[in-house]
């Protein structure tokens, strides 16, 4: 690649991806192409492509995506009933837009949130200004300013997607035409990359991965050095090098045995790499990652350290630590941006159901269930709609009631009272 081309590529990717320090030292250094292994670049694309991440991303976005989201209105007796009558219930449970499902909708939100730290959608309106549908862009492709006369915040999408062909967009957004989600903030308004502040873990996962995809390439790598009595004609030593590219390096050529002349002493060189702590390294490294997305190392196939018990506890410490925060997160943006003040002070308000999430394996929720009855706070059919079954009609909405309960205070007087009444039985029948 001559000079002046070099000019130019390094101009355009260093403009368009903002990386132009980490370029310009590549470029001096004369590495040709420097984003390739991905350790002097790092954004999304390059990032979802180690495991780790791609693991972690998946998970959360998935639970996320499998919780289903429901409408309640608060009655004046503080009951709540469930609801599906608002516009904003519609859209995120049944059709965000024409193109998504609720679940490709709430997956792709949390991706954007768990690589760039934001979730923008644009709010689709009918002519009367009704809230119709909600639609998602790529975090890359919003910029987030203040309007100096207005002081207000304006969304530029100014870019297009690369992976939809022909989504030019070039548009400006008001506050009020965004749902607009921030993730973990410096200033509650613009979230943090996760994927940024990560870059040197990624970075150093992904040089593990470009040594062991470089390690096995090579396959006999320099893990010899041959010892000759007196030095080699360049001739000889040409056919040598080309004799081991040929004969020896490489997959298909593992096990060969090594035929050595001239009176050559062969000679290990290398540390293997089960002995350099390749392996543990690489296996830290996921940890690392897992510690950024606080996901159990279970959920991402390291089953290490797992045993049942654990794994059950730590999958509740999941959903308590680590998802509970991103459902009032959705939530709250949701009742705040999605529902106007008049539905608010109705009483209406978006939540999850994440029942599904807590339910436990068969013994734990029958055992559940048998405490709840017993005790009188479920019935029949509280049980049935929990399992996902028809009611029993009206004879399953039964109470019970333990027999040795009462209120506090008044069963010793019910039974004095019913003492003393026996008492004067017994004596008037013997008068």
């Amino acid at each position: 690649m001559n000079f002046f081309k070099r000019v130019g590529l390094a101009a355009r990717i260093a403009f368009k991806n903002s990386f132009w320090d980490d370029y310009v030292r590549a470029f001096i250094s004369g590495d040709d192409h420097p984003l390739i292994p991905g350790v002097n670049y790092m954004g999304t694309d390059v990032a979802m492509k180690y495991t780790s991440v791609f693991a972690c991303v998946r998970v959360l976005s998935e639970t996320y995506a499998s919780t289903p989201i429901m409408l309640y209105r608060k009655k004046e007796n503080d009951e709540r009933e469930a609801r599906n009558d608002l516009a904003a219930y519609d859209i995120l449970h049944n059709r965000p837009n024409e193109e998504m499902s609720p679940f490709n909708f709430k997956e792709m939100g949390m991706v954007n949130l768990n690589t760039g730290g934001n979730m923008v959608c644009e709010k689709l309106v009918n002519a009367y200004g009704d809230l119709v549908g909600l639609y998602p862009y790529r975090w890359p492709l919003v910029d987030i300013k203040r309007d100096p006369s207005t002081k207000k915040l304006i969304y530029k999408v100014s870019e297009s997607d690369p992976q939809l062909l022909g989504s030019a967009t070039q548009k400006t957004l008001t506050r009020d035409q965004v749902l607009h989600i921030p993730g973990l903030s410096y200033n509650g308004i613009i979230g943090l990359s996760p994927i940024e502040y990560a870059a040197s873990a990624i970075r150093l996962g992904l040089s593990y991965e470009h040594f062991g995809i470089n390690f096995y390439r090579n396959g006999m790598n320099p893990s010899i050095a041959l010892e000759y009595p007196g030095e080699l004609s360049d001739p000889a030593y040409q056919r040598l090098k080309a004799d081991l590219d040929k004969n020896y390096a490489g997959i298909a050529n593992t096990g060969k045995p090594f035929l050595a002349e001239g009176g050559a002493k062969v000679k290990e060189l290398t540390i293997k790499p089960a002995d350099a702590q390749l392996i543990e390294n690489k296996k830290f490294q996921t940890e690392d990652v897992a510690r950024i997305y606080r996901v159990p190392l279970h959920l991402i196939q390291n089953l290490d350290k797992a045993t049942n018990n654990n794994i059950e506890h730590q999958s509740l410490e999941f959903i308590m630590y680590t998802m509970l925060p991103w459902f009032k997160r959705h939530e709250e943006n949701y009742n705040m941006q999605l529902l106007t003040p008049q539905e608010r002070r109705a009483g209406f308000y978006l939540e999850h159901k994440i029942d599904s999430l807590l339910r436990g394996d068969a013994k734990s929720r029958a055992e559940a269930y048998a405490r709840g009855r017993q005790w009188g706070w479920l019935s029949v059919n509280d049980i049935r709609r929990l399992e996902n079954m028809n009611s029993i009609g009206t004879a399953g909405d039964i109470y019970l009631e333990p027999l040795n309960m009462g209120e506090a205070g008044k069963t010793n007087q019910a039974i004095k009272a019913m003492a003393e009444e026996f008492y004067k039985m017994i004596q008037n029948r013997a008068a």
